[in-house]
Protein backbone atom coordinates (compact mmCIF):
# COMPACT_ATOMS: atom_id res chain seq x y z
CA UNK A 1 0.00 0.00 0.00
CA UNK A 2 1.74 3.18 -1.39
CA UNK A 3 0.15 6.03 0.95
CA UNK A 4 0.56 9.92 -0.04
CA UNK A 5 1.11 12.80 2.88
CA UNK A 6 -0.37 15.81 2.82
CA UNK A 7 -1.08 18.62 5.61
CA UNK A 8 -4.36 20.78 5.71
CA UNK A 9 -3.87 24.32 7.36
CA UNK A 10 -6.85 26.21 8.60
CA UNK A 11 -6.50 29.99 9.84
CA UNK A 12 -10.43 31.13 10.59
CA UNK A 13 -12.68 30.02 7.71
CA UNK A 14 -9.81 28.90 5.12
CA UNK A 15 -8.80 25.49 4.70
CA UNK A 16 -5.70 24.87 2.19
CA UNK A 17 -4.01 21.71 1.41
CA UNK A 18 -0.56 21.52 0.55
CA UNK A 19 1.57 18.36 0.07
CA UNK A 20 3.98 17.35 2.87
CA UNK A 21 6.95 17.41 1.16
CA UNK A 22 7.12 21.03 -0.67
CA UNK A 23 3.94 23.06 0.92
CA UNK A 24 2.50 23.84 -2.18
CA UNK A 25 -0.86 24.65 -2.01
CA UNK A 26 -3.32 22.42 -4.28
CA UNK A 27 -6.60 23.57 -3.01
CA UNK A 28 -8.09 25.53 -0.64
CA UNK A 29 -11.63 26.09 0.56
CA UNK A 30 -13.28 29.96 2.15
CA UNK A 31 -16.32 29.86 3.77
CA UNK A 32 -19.15 32.57 4.32
CA UNK A 33 -22.92 33.61 5.83
CA UNK A 34 -24.94 34.78 2.80
CA UNK A 35 -28.57 35.19 3.87
CA UNK A 36 -28.38 33.05 6.79
CA UNK A 37 -27.06 30.12 5.36
CA UNK A 38 -23.65 28.97 5.74
CA UNK A 39 -21.62 28.50 2.08
CA UNK A 40 -18.39 27.96 1.11
CA UNK A 41 -16.16 27.23 -2.12
CA UNK A 42 -12.87 25.48 -3.27
CA UNK A 43 -10.98 26.67 -5.11
CA UNK A 44 -8.09 24.83 -7.08
CA UNK A 45 -4.49 26.53 -7.33
CA UNK A 46 -4.92 28.60 -10.39
CA UNK A 47 -7.85 30.17 -7.79
CA UNK A 48 -10.84 28.37 -10.04
CA UNK A 49 -13.46 27.79 -8.25
CA UNK A 50 -14.27 24.29 -8.80
CA UNK A 51 -17.25 23.31 -6.07
CA UNK A 52 -19.72 25.28 -3.96
CA UNK A 53 -21.41 24.07 -0.84
CA UNK A 54 -24.45 25.17 1.19
CA UNK A 55 -24.66 23.74 4.49
CA UNK A 56 -28.14 23.02 5.73
CA UNK A 57 -29.44 21.64 9.06
CA UNK A 58 -32.67 19.31 8.54
CA UNK A 59 -34.37 20.22 12.30
CA UNK A 60 -36.82 17.25 11.32
CA UNK A 61 -34.28 14.26 11.26
CA UNK A 62 -31.76 16.06 13.20
CA UNK A 63 -29.09 15.72 10.82
CA UNK A 64 -26.48 17.85 8.60
CA UNK A 65 -26.64 18.24 4.90
CA UNK A 66 -24.46 19.61 2.61
CA UNK A 67 -25.36 20.79 -0.82
CA UNK A 68 -22.34 20.02 -3.37
CA UNK A 69 -22.45 21.81 -6.54
CA UNK A 70 -20.20 22.21 -9.34
CA UNK A 71 -19.21 24.26 -12.64
CA UNK A 72 -21.24 22.17 -14.52
CA UNK A 73 -24.59 23.23 -12.39
CA UNK A 74 -24.56 19.13 -11.23
CA UNK A 75 -26.01 19.59 -7.79
CA UNK A 76 -24.88 16.30 -5.02
CA UNK A 77 -25.67 15.99 -1.59
CA UNK A 78 -23.79 15.08 1.33
CA UNK A 79 -25.98 13.71 3.86
CA UNK A 80 -25.69 12.43 7.79
CA UNK A 81 -26.43 8.52 8.15
CA UNK A 82 -27.49 8.87 11.22
CA UNK A 83 -28.65 11.80 13.83
CA UNK A 84 -25.10 11.75 15.87
CA UNK A 85 -23.66 13.07 12.40
CA UNK A 86 -20.40 10.66 12.34
CA UNK A 87 -21.35 8.68 9.24
CA UNK A 88 -21.46 11.10 5.70
CA UNK A 89 -22.62 9.61 2.41
CA UNK A 90 -22.10 11.14 -0.76
CA UNK A 91 -23.36 9.62 -4.41
CA UNK A 92 -21.16 10.49 -7.37
CA UNK A 93 -21.14 9.02 -10.51
CA UNK A 94 -17.35 7.96 -9.66
CA UNK A 95 -18.42 6.56 -7.38
CA UNK A 96 -20.31 5.84 -3.81
CA UNK A 97 -18.18 8.34 -0.69
CA UNK A 98 -18.32 7.78 3.21
CA UNK A 99 -17.28 9.69 5.59
CA UNK A 100 -16.77 8.41 9.11
CA UNK A 101 -16.26 10.38 11.99
CA UNK A 102 -13.65 8.58 14.98
CA UNK A 103 -12.25 8.48 18.62
CA UNK A 104 -9.25 10.40 18.83
CA UNK A 105 -9.97 12.88 16.65
CA UNK A 106 -9.52 10.69 12.87
CA UNK A 107 -11.50 11.02 10.13
CA UNK A 108 -11.57 8.44 7.02
CA UNK A 109 -13.37 8.42 3.76
CA UNK A 110 -14.49 5.45 2.01
CA UNK A 111 -15.02 5.14 -1.74
CA UNK A 112 -17.03 1.60 -2.48
CA UNK A 113 -16.12 0.64 0.79
CA UNK A 114 -12.91 0.92 0.54
CA UNK A 115 -10.87 3.23 2.80
CA UNK A 116 -9.13 5.96 0.30
CA UNK A 117 -7.80 8.39 2.81
CA UNK A 118 -7.45 8.96 6.83
CA UNK A 119 -7.39 12.45 8.29
CA UNK A 120 -5.58 12.77 12.12
CA UNK A 121 -6.26 15.86 13.77
CA UNK A 122 -4.57 14.91 17.04
CA UNK A 123 -0.84 16.28 15.75
CA UNK A 124 -1.28 20.04 16.57
CA UNK A 125 -4.37 22.65 16.48
CA UNK A 126 -2.84 24.28 13.60
CA UNK A 127 -2.13 21.49 11.18
CA UNK A 128 -3.74 17.64 9.81
CA UNK A 129 -2.01 15.08 8.64
CA UNK A 130 -3.93 13.05 5.77
CA UNK A 131 -3.08 10.02 4.12
CA UNK A 132 -4.37 9.09 0.60
CA UNK A 133 -4.12 5.86 -1.45
CA UNK A 134 -4.78 6.95 -4.69
CA UNK A 135 -3.94 10.61 -5.43
CA UNK A 136 -6.67 11.10 -8.13
CA UNK A 137 -9.24 11.33 -5.64
CA UNK A 138 -8.01 14.46 -3.37
CA UNK A 139 -10.38 16.82 -5.35
CA UNK A 140 -12.98 14.47 -3.62
CA UNK A 141 -11.27 13.97 -0.34
CA UNK A 142 -10.74 17.80 0.33
CA UNK A 143 -14.41 18.50 -0.78
CA UNK A 144 -15.93 15.59 1.99
CA UNK A 145 -12.94 17.35 4.57
CA UNK A 146 -13.99 21.06 3.49
CA UNK A 147 -17.76 20.16 4.01
CA UNK A 148 -17.29 19.04 7.59
CA UNK A 149 -15.65 22.01 8.67
CA UNK A 150 -18.09 24.58 7.05
CA UNK A 151 -18.73 26.96 9.85
CA UNK A 152 -15.68 26.37 12.16
CA UNK A 153 -13.50 28.74 12.94
CA UNK A 154 -10.62 26.40 14.32
CA UNK A 155 -9.95 23.27 14.49
CA UNK A 156 -11.61 21.54 18.07
CA UNK A 157 -13.78 18.68 18.59
CA UNK A 158 -17.63 19.13 18.47
CA UNK A 159 -19.11 19.90 21.52
CA UNK A 160 -22.28 18.26 20.47
CA UNK A 161 -20.55 14.75 20.88
CA UNK A 162 -20.36 13.96 24.70
CA UNK A 163 -18.83 10.64 24.76
CA UNK A 164 -16.32 9.22 22.77
CA UNK A 165 -18.02 5.79 22.53
CA UNK A 166 -20.58 7.81 20.32
CA UNK A 167 -18.09 7.89 17.53
CA UNK A 168 -17.22 5.16 14.93
CA UNK A 169 -14.66 2.62 15.30
CA UNK A 170 -11.83 2.67 13.32
CA UNK A 171 -10.78 -1.26 11.94
CA UNK A 172 -8.01 -0.42 9.75
CA UNK A 173 -6.09 2.88 11.55
CA UNK A 174 -3.14 3.96 9.50
CA UNK A 175 -1.83 6.39 11.62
Amino acid sequence: MNLKRYHISQNNNILKISEAVNNEVIYSSFWFMEFGKTCAEIKNAKNEVVFSITKKFQFWKWRMVYLISQKTADLSILIAQNNRNTVFKLDLLSGNYEIKVHYKKKKSIFKDGEKIAEFDESFTNKRVELLVLNTNELKIIFLLYACLLVGENEFKSKSIIKSQKQLETNENPWF
